[in-house]
């Protein structure tokens, strides 16, 4: 294994430590403790993109790399701002004491730093969209095909990138709507 495949795999692995398990557990915790769930709650809804690239991924579907981009940029707007169902801006960060909203804080602290760095280090890749005939493009579908051999081992790979569509065309009409209420919610705060 090339190095730069060992860092495509850590940056998989740290993404679903950071961005998938770190943020159940807290979910899972915080279900009494609405300004915490609440916030997590938006969180999700933004970061169902990157379960959306997974399964284009799964199957090498180029749009896995517009999706794992558009995703990165989602979620900080998310925790920052809100989404169509929660609009955030305005709202300050939970401080009530206690071990789930100081977790929550650290992790919001780390979540957001880690998803604009994604930003930058996948800006060379957004090319990977059009053409993902080189290595480096090849070598981002590795980790997600090796989680389908484990979690889906008898479905067909095909299939697999054809539910990732179905999620995209739901997700696409979620981001609409959000795009809608944030505008509405701007237009709201405008003086008259």
């Amino acid at each position: 294994m090339s190095l730069y495949e060992t860092l495509v795999y850590a940056d998989f692995l740290i993404a679903v430590g950071l961005l998938v398990v770190a943020p159940l557990f807290l979910l899972v915790v915080s279900a009494t403790l609405p300004p915490v769930r609440t916030r997590l709650l938006v969180y999700w809804r933004a970061s169902a993109l990157l379960g959306v690239t997974v399964y284009l991924w799964i199957g090498e579907t180029p749009m896995g790399f517009m999706t794992g981009y558009a995703a990165r940029a989602l979620i900080p707007l998310a925790l920052w701002r809100g989404d169509a169902l929660r609009v955030l801006r305005d709202r300050p960060v939970p401080r009530a004491s206690g071990w789930r909203t100081t977790f929550f804080r650290y992790w919001r602290a780390a979540a957001i730093p880690y998803s604009l760095a994604g930003l930058a280090y996948m800006l060379p890749l957004l090319g990977c969209a059009w053409s993902d005939a080189a290595a480096v493009c090849q070598a981002w579908y590795a980790p997600p095909q090796q989680y389908a051999a484990w979690l889906h081992p008898t479905v067909e790979p095909l299939w697999l990138a054809r539910y990732g569509w179905v999620a995209l065309g739901v997700y696409a009409a979620y981001l609409l709507s959000t795009a809608v209420r944030l505008q509405r919610d701007r237009m709201e705060r405008r003086p008259s």
